[in-house]
């Protein structure tokens, strides 16, 4: 007869559901706190814009306000002259895009900061935010697909698709859409799809 209420040990696959739970609760946690952040920056940085189009802050106040951080809120961190002014630059930039700010939420402060930094249409930094998210890009594979101007080359040169495919399958040319960077296959310039078989 078996006893269920048994010291005897369950082997790890039986507590694989609970693990799956912990890691599910925690990166809900994660994104919880991203986003808070990333509102948070957000209306700092909008505080910061309202006072200095007033007129009644300059550069030299926003320098008090990172000093004042400080020291009021000592551990703190994120906060210094050139974060607060990047606050500023990342609300004036998107504040009339409604479409992309919804996006913002979705990605780190650093992926937020390379977009900002390395994209200058607003279509190209959708673009970047809206793969990111897809993707689930760490902050260096974003980096390296802006460097690589995947933007300009996905505008330049779609996807490649044949006749009979796109007969057969006409929603492929949406799945082949995303030209990512292959340097390591060592494929020829303008490469065509028989040319990633014979790789």
């Amino acid at each position: 007869m078996n006893d269920l209420s048994s010291n005897a040990p369950f082997s790890n696959t039986h507590f694989g559901e609970i693990t799956q739970l912990i890691v599910a609760a925690r990166q809900r946690a994660v994104q919880t706190v991203n986003t808070e952040l990333i509102e948070l920056y957000w209306q700092v940085g909008a505080y910061i814009s309202r006072k200095i189009e007033a007129a009644e802050w300059g550069d030299g106040v926003v320098s008090q306000l990172a000093d004042h951080l400080a020291l009021t809120q000592p551990g703190l961190r994120g906060f210094t002259r050139r974060n607060l002014f990047r606050m500023r630059q990342f609300y004036e930039v998107y504040r009339a895009e409604e479409k992309v700010s919804a996006l913002l939420t979705q990605l780190p402060w650093s992926h937020n900061l390379i977009v900002l930094g390395q994209s200058k249409q607003s279509e190209e930094r959708e673009f970047y935010l809206r793969l990111a998210i897809q993707e689930k890009w760490l902050s260096r594979e974003l980096e390296r697909q802006i460097k690589s101007a995947l933007f300009e080359r996905s505008l330049t040169q779609p996807a490649k698709v044949s006749a009979v495919l796109r007969q057969t399958h006409p929603e492929a040319l949406s799945v082949f859409k995303d030209a990512y960077v292959v340097e390591f296959l060592g494929l020829v310039q303008g490469h065509t799809e028989v040319d990633l078989h014979t790789v």
